[in-house]
C-alpha cells in the first residue's frame, strides 16, 4: 500500500493554550462571573473564534482552551482522571463519547427540548450540538472530462474512476472511519454483511493502493483536480464549495449518516457550573445560530437551518448504530486492514 505524504500542518501533537482578552460584561449567572473554564477541543479555529468571545461576553466566564486531535485529548483526559485539569470536552463523536462514559459527569441542558431528534441528549452524559455528515465531494470539471455520473457509493465502482478517488485511512482518520461505517450500513445494510465488505473490497481496488494522509488533504486534492471525487465530510466540503473551487457536495443516494459532534463535562473538573453554562450556551438559539451562520457546522436546534446546505429532508439519511460501532470498532478496522494487505 502506498501512503501519500501529508502536505498540511497537523495539530495532533501540539497543544495550544490561548486566553481571549475581551471586555467582560455582566454575567447571566452571578455565580460563574469571573470564573475560568478550561475547554479541551479538536474544533477548528474559526468555530472557536466565533463562539468563545460571545460566551465570555454573555457570562463573564474567562475561557482557556487546549486544542489537539480528538484521540490525543481523550488520552489526556484519561491520564488526568485522578486530578482533572479540564472542564469540558468540546468536540468528537458519539461513538467515542459512549466508549468513555466513565470520564464524564451527567448533565442534560435546559435547551434539550428545543433540539431536533439527532440533537437530543439521550444518554444523560453527552450533548450533541452539531451534525457532521459523510458525503462525496466531486470536482465538476474533472467529472465532465471523465464522462460519468456520480450519485452514490455504487457509482464509485465505475471503471472510469479507478485511480481517481481520494480516500483517507479509516485506521487513523475519524472522518474516514465514519465513511467506512456509512458505506457498510448504506450498501449492505449492516456492518458485518458479506455485501457490505464485498463493496469495500471493490472500492479499495478502485483506490489503486493510495491512501490520503488526512481528511483535509482529501478535499484539497479533489478541489485541485488531482482526483475526481473524494470521500469526506460536510463541514470541510462546504468550506471548499464556499471558496469557489469547482466542487459540489453529493450525498450518497444509498443514504448519508450524520454523526452528532458532542460536548461533555469532564468528571471532577474544577468549574462544573461554568461547564454547564457553556453547554447551555452552545445549544441556545444564539449559539446554534452562530454555528449555522459563522462556522462550517450544521446546527441541531429546531428552526435553525444552515445556509448553503440542503435540508435533511432533501436527501436520504440513515442512522448509525453508535453502540455497535463503539463496541466493534477494532474489529471493523482490522477487517479493513486485512482487505488492504490482501490487495496490496
Amino acid at each position: 500500500m502506498k501512503t501519500k505524504p501529508l502536505r498540511t500542518t497537523s495539530l495532533a501533537t501540539v497543544f495550544l493554550c490561548m486566553f481571549f482578552s475581551i471586555e467582560q460584561v455582566a454575567a447571566q449567572d452571578a455565580d460563574i462571573s469571573g470564573s475560568d473554564l478550561i475547554v479541551y477541543t479538536p474544533n477548528e479555529e474559526g468555530m472557536l473564534d466565533s463562539l468563545i468571545p460571545v460566551f465570555e461576553d454573555e457570562t463573564g466566564v474567562r475561557v482557556q482552551f487546549v486544542t489537539a486531535g480528538t484521540g490525543e485529548l481523550y488520552q489526556r483526559i484519561r491520564s488526568e482522571a485522578g486530578n482533572p485539569q479540564g472542564d469540558i470536552m468540546f468536540g468528537g463523536g458519539t461513538a467515542q463519547a459512549i466508549a468513555n462514559l466513565e470520564l464524564w459527569s451527567p448533565y442534560v441542558s435546559v435547551n434539550d427540548e428545543n433540539m431536533v431528534e439527532a440533537g437530543k441528549n439521550t444518554s444523560g452524559y453527552f450533548t450533541p450540538y452539531q451534525a457532521d455528515g459523510s458525503n462525496l465531494l466531486v470536482n465538476t470539471k474533472e467529472l465532465a472530462e471523465v464522462g460519468v455520473e456520480i450519485a452514490g457509493y455504487v457509482d464509485l465502482l465505475q471503471p472510469e474512476l479507478r485511480g481517481k478517488i481520494a480516500f483517507g485511512d479509516p485506521t487513523s482518520s475519524s472522518s474516514a472511519f465514519a465513511q467506512l461505517t456509512n458505506m457498510l450500513k448504506a450498501v449492505g445494510g449492516d456492518y458485518d454483511s458479506d455485501a457490505s465488505w464485498d463493496y469495500v473490497s471493490a472500492l479499495v481496488t478502485q483506490l489503486d493502493g493510495v491512501t490520503i494522509g488526512s481528511s483535509t488533504q482529501v478535499a484539497q486534492d479533489v478541489a485541485s483536480g488531482e482526483y475526481v471525487v473524494g470521500l469526506t465530510y460536510e463541514p470541510l466540503s462546504l468550506n471548499f464549495v464556499l471558496s469557489g473551487a469547482p466542487v459540489e457536495i453529493v450525498y450518497p443516494s444509498e443514504g448519508a449518516v450524520f454523526l452528532p459532534a458532542t460536548i461533555q463535562i469532564i468528571k471532577g473538573g474544577p468549574n462544573e457550573d461554568a461547564a454547564k453554562a457553556f453547554i447551555d450556551f452552545i445549544t441556545s438559539e444564539t449559539g446554534q445560530t452562530i454555528i449555522a451562520e459563522e462556522t462550517a457546522g450544521r446546527p441541531l436546534r429546531e428552526g435553525i437551518e444552515k445556509p448553503g446546505l440542503a435540508a435533511f429532508s432533501k436527501f436520504a439519511t440513515i442512522s448509525e448504530d453508535d453502540s455497535f460501532v463503539a463496541e466493534h470498532r477494532d474489529e471493523i478496522v482490522k477487517h479493513y486492514q486485512e482487505i488492504l494487505e490482501a490487495q496490496f
